[in-house]
């Protein structure tokens, strides 16, 4: 929980008016997941405490019936013994052929043929058998929740720890993305921008360079590893997705400032980043790749500028700022 009210306090610190709300939705959502599943996971866990109790008491019970159901059919043979030393035969065959205290209790009673202290003895082996069975079933019962409880509560730690993680991712990606943001004011280029790509980079001013079939170049390329992060360039609205022979995997940026800007040679869109997804200055969209006509080459991003979503322009004087 504490992770999550950091998050909330870095917001607060800084990050922009619309940033801050964005912020603040998403801590609430993890707060509310990490409170709830700590409630459940303290539910089990009491229920688990309960159940160990419980299960010590039951097996502590079921050796002490055991013990005396035991002594009442040690008991009642001896009986048996001694009635047959004495010549009682027919009460001895009952309880031979019984096929229990239970059973030979009711043969006798019907025969009439034990006394008084014969009886007694098999109605204590008949009421320690009959506790003990009722103990064991409790105790299977009790077994039985008690794993339940416990795989359930495994499961809860797993859910909870994860929601610690994403706090903490959350915590990261919010600082890193503000240690991005830039607010930069100049001709076409007013409000909050950021680098689109992460360090290590290279790129220069290559506007208007020729390029294979007679071509000039559009935009800048900007190099860096494969797989590097690719950032959003300011506030904005993903606007589409391209593949193509030149550009390969592609994506096009509607800025809040007005401009367009559009991104090319991508390895691949970040997950969940489709057209429609609002995006701030420094958030991660994509990354980066060799795709379209840079197969093959050094893995970079072309990176283009329309103004008002016209024809492009040299993006390097929107770059340079945002990222030296």
């Amino acid at each position: 929980m504490l992770v999550v009210l950091f998050v909330l306090s870095l917001a607060a610190e800084a990050l922009a008016a619309g940033e801050l709300e964005k912020a603040k939705a998403r801590s609430a959502e993890l707060q509310a997941r990490i409170s709830s599943v700590s409630e459940q996971l303290e539910d089990v866990a009491e229920r688990v405490d309960e159940a160990h109790s419980k299960r010590a008491t039951l097996e502590r019970d079921v050796a002490s019936l055991e013990g005396r159901a035991s002594q009442a059919d040690q008991a009642m043979v001896a009986r048996a013994v001694l009635m047959f030393k004495r010549g009682d035969i027919g009460v001895l065959e009952q309880l031979i052929m019984a096929g229990g205290p239970a059973e030979a209790l009711e043969r006798s009673r019907l025969l009439g043929g034990l006394g008084r202290q014969e009886r007694e003895t098999m109605e204590l082996a008949q009421v320690a058998r009959l506790t003990l069975a009722q103990r064991r079933a409790e105790l299977d019962r009790v077994v039985q929740r008690l794993e339940s409880d416990q795989r359930r509560l495994a499961t809860l730690r797993g859910q909870l720890n994860k929601a610690f993680a994403d706090a903490k991712a959350r915590q990261g990606e919010l600082a890193s993305r503000r240690n991005r943001q830039r607010r930069i004011s100049r001709s076409r280029q007013h409000g909050v921008y950021s680098c689109p790509l992460g360090r290590p980079f290279h790129f220069r001013d290559t506007w208007g360079a020729p390029r294979s079939g007679g071509r000039r170049h559009k935009g800048v390329d900007m190099f860096a590893p494969m797989n590097t992060p690719v950032y959003a360039m300011t506030n904005g609205v993903i606007g589409r997705h391209s593949r193509s022979r030149l550009g390969g995997i592609g994506l096009y940026l509607r800025g809040d400032d007005g401009n367009s800007y559009y991104y090319a040679h991508l390895r691949r869109i970040a997950p969940g980043y489709g057209p429609g997804r609002r995006v701030d200055a420094g958030e991660l969209i994509a990354y980066n790749g060799d795709t379209g006509n840079a197969r093959g080459g050094a893995p970079h991003v072309h990176f283009e500028v329309h103004p008002g979503g016209g024809r492009a322009i040299n993006p390097y004087p929107f770059v340079a700022p945002a990222c030296f």
